[in-house]
This record gives structure tokens, C-alpha cells and sequence, in this order.
């Protein structure tokens, strides 16, 4: 206990000494509502240049860089921040949720502070269900993270779906009420009985959500082709999804999507 107090005092102090580093903005529009990627490990590619290109070419809008595991930071190259701005894209980031959620909502904050990242991403998953014991880590995180970032456009990603008539049990409300949307995982490449994108809507249409706050994350991963993806989407009825990962998925995957992100798609 004394570890994670002194952890979290360190986190705090940083925190607020990082605060002249990015002035809050005026909120933009939801950058959920265009078409992302979550990037894991920055060491996976050769830079930023690639990717960004390939992006850009096929009308992505935002990109997600992986900031933390619990209470494991992760350093952000500002290369690739810049890089990818100068091709037109928002640069957001994502963290992994897990047992001590006051002090992933301060990481999360200087993570946003120190890169004047656009947006953030929380992953929670098994560390907040009901059932596990973590239902009140939800709460806390939203609390602490909107009394530092009140304004930043945020969004909670999570298991896909329970199968019907069941919902996951995470507090969601907590989320939702703190203005964060919700980007499913969609992994219909590992999980086809029940993470179809169309299943994972109406999942979260069961657990309270707008269809509007609805965005899912579609599974690009072990060689699976992006173009499946697209009438499913079509199907689902949202605005805006994503893919997961980056570091797994191809430029051609990318333009395989462009039915969905074309100004005239």
C-alpha cells in the first residue's frame, strides 16, 4: 500500500507540474464519428511515415497510441505525434485499465498533457466487472479522469457483447454519464459466433448506449482481410469504427476499408 500511495502521490505532482505543457482546448467534434486505429508498440514499425501515408490515402481520421498498462508507462515518441498530424490526423491515446484506477485516470492525464494528445481511449475489461469485484473501479476512473480532462473527447473500449438476452457486467452508466462513448471490440476474425459488428451493437444498445455513442473496433489481426469487414459494418447502422491493430495491419487493409471512410462512401 505504501508503493501504490507513493506511486500515486509521484503521478499527481507530475501530473500538475505538466500542466502549462497543453492548454485545454475548445472540445472538437467527436473524433469517434471518423475512422481510427489503435497502434500497440511504436517499436513495430520502422516510423511513422508508412503508416501515416497509408492512413491519409485511405481517408482514416485519428490514430490511438498506447500509453500505459496499469501502472506501466509507456514513453510516446513526439516524432510520431508530429508525423502524424502533418498527415492530417488526430493523435489520441489508449491505456490499459487495471487494478488501481485512480492512479491509471492520473496516467492517463499526463500521458494527454505531455503529448497534447486529442483524445483518450480506456480499455477496462475483466479488472471492472461486477462479478470480479471491480464494479466500482468504473466510477472511480470516470471521477478522477473528468476532474483533470472535463472537456478531452474520450471513449471507453471493452469486450464486444454478451450473448442476448445478457449484458457484460460493467458499469457502464458510469461511462456514459461522464461523456465517454463506446467502441466495442468487434473481433469477428477471432470470434465469429459472437463478436459479428451488427452483435456488438445491439449489445450495446442493451447496456443503455445511443447508437450514435456506438463505434465499434473491428479485428484486423492475424492476417485476417480488412474488406471482410465491410458489409458487416455497413449492417451495423453507426458512425465511425476502427481497427485493431495497427502493428498487424496492412496499407491494403486500409484502402479495402475506403468504402467506409471516402467522402462519397
Amino acid at each position: 500500500m505504501r508503493h501504490l500511495a507513493a506511486v500515486a502521490a509521484v503521478a499527481v505532482c507530475a501530473a500538475a507540474l505538466a500542466t502549462t505543457v497543453r492548454a485545454d482546448p475548445t472540445p472538437p467534434a467527436n473524433p469517434f464519428d471518423g475512422a481510427g486505429v489503435f497502434v500497440d508498440n511504436t517499436g513495430n514499425f520502422p516510423g511513422p511515415w508508412r503508416l501515416a501515408a497509408a492512413l491519409e490515402a485511405a481517408h482514416f481520421t485519428w490514430v490511438a497510441i498506447h500509453v500505459h498498462n496499469g501502472l506501466n508507462q509507456i514513453g510516446v515518441d513526439p516524432n510520431w505525434v508530429a508525423v502524424l498530424r502533418e498527415h492530417g490526423l488526430e493523435v489520441g491515446a489508449w491505456g490499459t485499465e487495471e487494478q488501481h484506477p485512480l492512479i491509471d485516470a492520473v496516467f492517463a492525464d499526463l500521458a494527454i498533457r505531455l503529448n497534447g494528445f486529442d483524445f483518450y481511449i480506456a480499455d477496462a475489461e475483466a479488472p471492472y466487472e461486477r462479478t470480479r469485484g471491480g464494479g466500482w473501479r468504473s466510477s472511480t476512473f470516470v471521477k478522477e479522469f473528468r476532474r483533470l480532462e472535463p472537456t478531452l473527447p474520450a471513449a471507453l473500449t471493452t469486450y464486444g457483447a454478451a450473448p442476448a438476452p445478457w449484458v457484460i457486467p460493467i458499469d457502464y452508466a458510469s461511462w456514459r454519464d461522464a461523456g465517454f462513448d463506446l467502441l466495442p471490440q468487434a473481433y469477428y476474425n477471432q470470434f465469429p459466433r459472437i463478436l459479428r459488428p451488427d452483435m456488438t451493437v445491439e449489445h450495446s444498445l442493451r447496456a443503455g448506449w445511443p447508437l450514435d455513442r456506438v463505434h465499434p473496433v473491428i479485428g484486423v489481426y492475424r492476417r485476417y482481410p480488412a474488406v471482410n469487414y465491410v458489409p458487416l459494418l455497413e449492417a451495423a447502422g453507426t458512425t465511425g469504427f476502427s481497427v485493431f491493430l495497427a502493428d498487424q495491419a496492412t496499407a491494403e487493409d486500409y484502402q479495402a476499408l475506403m468504402p467506409l471512410t471516402s467522402p462519397s462512401g
